[in-house]
């Protein structure tokens, strides 16, 4: 599984921070918009990235934002996973050490989360999706991390940017 951090760059200038990734040698994945970027992560190595002087500055004057997942993101995402073409297979909360709460319920589902989520004021830490055709493994966390399987379809790969696009842009990005 390889994992990304999901990123945005505010400011639409002629260039890129991903024109700056190429000359670092970085490795990264574009959205369909190209201010909607994810970085190769690993903690250590993203903050040596972050502690050279030249990138942050430019960090900085592009006003790129991480993203950070709410429960609200979390929600929304997960009632349109089927166009996604995937499916929750698995969902943690920040509170539940044990990951006990959801196995009250018949089954996984949006509706089942969203009742822990409103009973229990739990916030949602990580959500595991399989995608429909190749069941591969895609992971979204709250502090903006996505980890998905290698040898997703030219088709399931698109669909991941388009949800990467979404998460950093909303449902216009669907057309919602």
């Amino acid at each position: 599984m390889e994992f990304y951090k999901i990123l945005r760059q505010k400011k639409i200038n002629e260039d890129t921070f991903c024109n700056l990734l190429d000359i670092q040698n970085y490795d990264y994945i574009t959205g369909k918009n190209r201010n909607s970027f994810a970085i190769k992560y690993n903690p250590d190595t993203y903050n040596q990235l972050l502690d050279n002087n030249m990138v942050f500055k430019e960090y900085k004057s592009k006003a790129i934002q991480q993203l950070f997942v709410t429960n609200q993101k979390f929600l929304t995402m997960l009632s349109l996973s089927e166009i996604f073409n995937m499916k929750m297979v698995s969902c943690l909360f920040v509170e539940d050490k044990e990951n006990m709460y959801l196995d009250e319920y018949e089954e996984l589902s949006l509706d089942s989360v969203q009742d822990v989520v409103s009973r229990y004021d739990f916030n949602i830490k990580e959500v595991t999706y399989k995608t429909n055709s190749t069941k591969r493994t895609i992971v979204l966390q709250k502090n903006g991390v996505i980890g998905f399987d290698k040898g997703l379809t030219n088709s399931e790969y698109e669909k991941l940017l388009k949800f990467i696009d979404t998460l950093n842009f909303g449902l216009k990005v669907i057309g919602r």
